[in-house]
């Protein structure tokens, strides 16, 4: 897939295979459901600086235009969560990764 944007994005490291790249949280959330034994998920924190998604919150903001529509936006702390979107539910990357999970 083209990432357009590192904003959102996204990306799984593996030692056994070529790292594997999202511009969506969402994306990358259901990916993992299946790799999550096969490396480590970073993701673009809203400052733009990549962090282990496992210590990474999210929110889901209403109106935000994510690359594949999920609204899913990674944040550093749960602080800053609530300051950008203080409406917002904090999840945490188990939530987002169950969400995602097809039955």
């Amino acid at each position: 897939m083209l990432i357009s944007t590192d904003s959102g994005a996204g990306e799984i490291v593996s030692p056994a295979e070529d790292t594997r790249f999202y511009d969506d949280v969402g994306c990358l959330a259901a990916d993992w459901a299946e790799r999550r034994n096969q490396g480590t998920a970073y993701v673009q924190v809203s400052r733009g600086e990549w962090k282990d998604a496992r210590t990474a919150v999210y929110a889901i903001q209403a109106g935000e235009k994510t690359a594949m529509g999920s609204g899913l936006v990674a944040f550093d702390t749960e602080e800053e969560a609530h300051l950008v979107s203080p409406r917002s539910r904090i999840l945490t990357w188990d939530d987002v990764v169950s969400s995602r999970v097809k039955p």
